[in-house]
């Protein structure tokens, strides 16, 4: 069978096409003159017609050069468009994040932490989706999202790995004008009778509540019901009722004249970051997830680092 041509046979017909002389397109491919004599040579042996005929000092193509040459630049084109953009990857001016969030972060943390990564990498662009955390852990599973921030959940699932943070400390969120305003702390038997703002039952905050309220033997009905952490407070603020929070939420989402007590006993809430197993994360993925760790650990304040990646 015959051999197609090698890319630098093309690159010397191509560099002599150029600079019309062996010696002009030697120095532009930094080889030897023999070294090009060679390659074209070799190059119109394979492509079975003469490419060039010499006249004086120069070697003037033959039409059939000429239009074989129209073909080579359109294939340099596409070479070269293949390096810009291995170069945009590269340094970050090209790409997309497809980031899920857990609804009660979605409308207040998420954007937040995506908005400054973002702004550090501006040639970045984002998709949010705001779905419940077992949503986003199958979606990161079949790779339909790239990263997801969610619960942690401690079931195993092979396809995802998971990157824990430090748990964040539920607190009690109030009115400053609110009648436990005044308590340095906020007991479970403080709250029996309040107008109580809570996440929705099936979020694990209120699952946890729920299983201290029946241990203790305390019923706790909640007014409100809602999955969004900042519609939560913005319910407080309306309605001067109380509701029991992370602190995390409260401190990316402060409302005016809203107030946080800690609440006894004490409660939290885990978040981790999930992404599929067996796939090497790109640039821009790696490098949110770092994002989101400082973020989150910075503002929940604790001296506790993010725990590795493990199974989940």
């Amino acid at each position: 069978m015959k051999k197609g041509f090698s890319i630098r046979e093309v690159e010397a017909f191509a560099a002599v096409m150029r600079h019309g002389t062996v010696t002009r397109a030697a120095e532009f491919l930094d080889i030897s003159q023999p070294g090009v004599s060679k390659l074209l040579a070799q190059f119109e042996a394979k492509a079975g017609f003469t490419a060039f005929r010499r006249h004086r000092q120069r070697l003037l193509p033959t039409a059939e050069a000429v239009t074989l040459f129209t073909e080579v630049e359109r294939s340099f084109v596409s070479i070269r468009e293949i390096d810009r953009v291995a170069k945009d990857i590269r340094d970050l001016r090209t790409g997309r994040l497809n980031i899920g969030i857990l609804p009660a972060l979605g409308s207040g943390l998420g954007p937040r932490i995506i908005a400054g990564f973002l702004a550090e990498h501006p040639d970045l662009t984002a998709t949010l989706n705001v779905r419940a955390t077992q949503t986003l852990i199958e979606w990161v599973g079949r790779g339909q999202i790239d990263v997801a921030i969610g619960v942690t959940v401690e079931t195993e699932n092979p396809a995802i790995v998971r990157r824990q943070m430090p748990p964040v400390p539920i607190v009690c969120a109030m009115r400053a004008d609110h009648r436990l305003a005044t308590k340095p702390l906020i007991s479970l038997g403080d709250l029996p009778g309040e107008n109580l703002i809570s996440l929705l039952p099936s979020d694990p905050l209120s699952v946890q509540i729920q299983h201290l309220c029946r241990a203790s033997g305390i019923d706790l009905r909640a007014g409100i019901e809602t999955n969004l952490a900042s519609a939560a407070l913005a319910f407080v603020d309306s309605t001067g009722g109380v509701a029991l929070i992370d602190q995390l939420s409260t401190a990316m989402m402060p409302v005016q004249g809203i107030i946080v007590r800690p609440f006894r006993p004490q409660l939290s809430i885990g978040y981790s970051i999930y992404r599929q197993r067996g796939s090497t994360p790109s640039r821009p993925v790696a490098l949110f997830m770092d994002h989101v760790v400082r973020e989150l650990s910075g503002n929940a304040s604790k001296t506790t680092s993010a725990q590795p990646e493990s199974s989940s």
